[in-house]
């Protein structure tokens, strides 16, 4: 800025919705002097606004919405203010208020605010008329479910000559929150769909679980594309799988090895860096742009881990145990070679030594011959005929279990030998397993289950059928060839008929969610169990679920199992009922808890405005539990719906939790 001839300047500036004070500083030069100043500007309105407003909603809650109006100039007023709400939102009573305000004084109006039955986006405007003018404050409040998401599904094949009816009348749920699709191909993995949605979409971002959501991403590329919506970002799959192989390599360790979680450096796990080895190869063969000395680095570890030859205890469904050489062995031995780096050496040393291996890793150490180049060796050491050693399902280590043991080991046939009497039968049993077991299957389960039978469906691909479409009695579509996908908005409340022509049979696949209008879940113990207790800051129980505005809570979660062993990787979920904020999850550092002992750290903690996450492995015995602790701050009046306390294994789905959902009142 130049000044005139009187040393001034100006210069203007827009301000945003803001009331307070702002500092302007300013440097000044001529030539070699310098000079500098700074003041204060008070920016008010004549009549400031200032409304207390919770940082969301849920259906059915109701919130004391208090405007307090701020009179800055010496002359006193009358005020005359109104709400208005857009959205799920309403107003319990008037929504206009008179009130005298003196100069340099405040005065207060409270609205009652009802969240309706929806979900969405609100806004709250709070009008007030003074000396002559309209003032207003708008501000953006999110009405989210205080409970989770339920879905349904359902798959099949329709045979030629065959007519099938599917009903999506889905009055259960929220009109807002309901969302529903159908697929339809010749191939045969549309009826696996749900398996690939749910690792798609799984929620949790530990490195296994960011590796099995992009995963199928790599093979399926044209079936993800069909099953989302232009607007959903999982479509992209490229960056997708780009933006999983940085968040990859910035968990990489010292040695080579994968990190399970940010800026964990003791969280090292040789399962999860050969799968990343194995993603990373398969990404790369793919197309996509693998940095080659992360790649090495991986694979770099793995050789290093071989040569120490050590064993473990293997565990099966019926308590007995053996000494093998770990799952991790022969899957790296697998992935060396698919790299090109294979380890003879190494292979040859456990081939002599087939009792080290369990029956799974007896195939992948095949196949590792067989990408070596010597098929007949590999031919050799496959078993007569495939064997499920029924492994007791490990919730961490390898995460093995009887159903990912023969995924894998079909998964390496299909490599060696593509005529083996045994592939028809294995694809049964892991075609059934998805189907029949799937809320019980994890995230490893799914991702080598769709991998095999991915391969199959390439090989037993000779389809010719066609297929005719009708939505509601009119015929809207003619089947050919690739997916054809019909969305919320051609489906929704309406009957669906697909009569199947030509030879070879149609797949389907369909998908309903939403939230239940009455808020209902499942509230039940399965090996877990999840209880959530409310204390005031000096360890005092606090039995009824009323509070006080500005109370300071502390909020403990007690977890517990009836697993004789440790159940790993579990995930422990509060859901904030609106009117808590939560003030500070780190217990030790707020004063007066010093009544709390025995205290358990998870291993990774997530933070969120509506939640708080808890990663942990959960010991118990004899009854004890295992206690986290975590404090709000009750800062909006008001009755607010209150969603259940969750523990759940990510790796068995049996073991889960959900428990304590109802209603909090905040008052002045």
């Amino acid at each position: 800025l130049k000044t005139n001839a009187r040393g001034e300047a100006s210069y203007t500036i827009a301000i945003p919705q803001f009331s307070g004070n702002l500092k302007i500083m300013a440097v000044a030069h001529k030539g070699n002097s310098f000079g500098s100043a700074e003041a204060n500007m008070k920016v008010a309105d004549p009549m400031v606004i200032s409304t207390a407003v919770p940082r969301f909603l849920s259906p059915g809650d109701t919130a004391f919405i208090a405007a307090n109006l701020t009179n800055t100039t010496e002359k006193a007023t009358a005020a005359k203010t109104s709400i208005i709400l857009s959205g799920p939102l309403k107003v319990l009573g008037s929504n206009i208020t008179s009130v005298n305000v003196n100069g340099n004084k405040e005065a207060r109006v409270v609205y009652k605010v009802y969240a309706t039955e929806d979900i969405g986006y609100g806004k709250i405007t709070v009008n007030c008329t003074a000396f002559g003018e309209v003032f207003k404050e708008e501000i953006d409040i999110t009405i989210r479910p205080a409970v989770p998401l339920v879905k349904s599904s359902g798959s099949g094949a329709i045979a030629s000559g065959k007519l099938l009816k599917l009903d999506f009348k889905l009055d259960k749920y929220l009109s807002s929150s309901t969302d529903c699709k159908l697929i339809i191909s010749k191939n045969p993995m549309i009826e696996f769909a749900k398996d690939i949605d749910y690792l798609v979409k799984y929620p949790y971002g530990c490195s296994e679980q960011t590796i099995s959501a992009v995963f199928p991403q790599l093979y399926y590329k044209d079936l993800i594309e069909s099953m989302y919506n232009k607007t959903d970002k999982t479509e992209n799959v490229n960056q997708n799988v780009m933006t999983a192989i940085n968040k990859l390599k910035m968990r990489q360790l010292y040695n080579g090895s994968i990190s399970m979680w940010d800026n964990c450096q003791d969280c090292e796990n040789w399962w999860v860096t050969v799968y990343t080895a194995h993603f990373l190869v398969e990404a790369k063969k793919a197309g996509f742009d693998v940095d080659p000395i992360f790649l090495e680095s991986t694979l770099a570890y793995l050789k290093n881990k071989l040569k120490t030859k050590e064993t473990i205890n293997y565990y099966y469904n019926n308590g007995s145990t053996k000494k093998i050489a770990p799952k991790e062995v022969s899957y790296s031995l697998y992935v060396l070679a698919l790299a090109n780096k294979a380890d003879v050496s190494l292979m040859n040393y456990y081939k002599g030594n087939t009792s080290l291996l369990s029956n799974d890793a007896q195939y992948l150490l095949s196949a590792a011959y067989v990408l070596a180049g010597d098929k007949e060796k590999g031919k050799s050491l496959l078993p007569n005929n495939f064997e499920n050693e029924q492994a007791d399902r490990q919730f961490g280590g390898s995460f093995y279990s009887a159903e990912r043991d023969e995924a894998i080991a079909l998964n390496a046939l299909l490599e060696v030998d593509v005529n083996h009497k045994d592939i028809p039968i294995m694809v049964k049993h892991v075609s059934d397993n998805l189907k029949s077991k799937g809320y019980y299957l994890n995230t490893q389960d799914r991702i080598f289950s769709l991998l095999a039978l991915g391969k199959f469906a390439k090989l037993a691909n000779a389809s010719t059928v066609t297929a005719t479409v009708s939505i509601g009695g009119k015929v809207v579509g003619n089947y050919q060839e690739g997916s054809l996908q019909f969305v919320t908005k051609d489906i929704l409340g309406k009957q669906v008929e697909i009569s199947v022509k030509g030879t070879g049979k149609l797949y389907y696949f369909w998908e309903a969610e939403g939230i239940t209008k009455d808020g209902s879940f499942k509230q039940e113990d399965s090996h877990l169990k999840v209880r959530r207790t409310f204390y005031d800051r000096y360890g005092n129980p606090l039995g009824k679920s009323a509070f006080k505005q500005n109370d300071l809570v502390v909020i403990k979660l007690s977890v517990s199992s009836d697993y004789s062993n440790t159940v790993e990787n579990v995930v422990i979920t509060d859901m904030l009922p609106a009117g808590f904020e939560v003030e500070n999850p780190r217990i030790d550092d707020v004063p007066g808890t010093q009544w709390i002992k025995f205290q358990a750290y998870p291993d990774y903690l997530d933070v969120r405005d509506d939640r708080i996450l808890f990663f942990d492995d959960i010991s118990t015995t004899n009854g004890k539990t295992q206690d986290y602790y975590y404090v709000v701050r009750a800062v909006s009046p008001g009755i607010y719906k209150m969603g259940p306390a969750a523990a759940d294994a990510m790796y068995n789905a049996e073991y889960h939790s959900y428990h304590g959902a109802g209603w909090i009142t905040i008052t002045e």
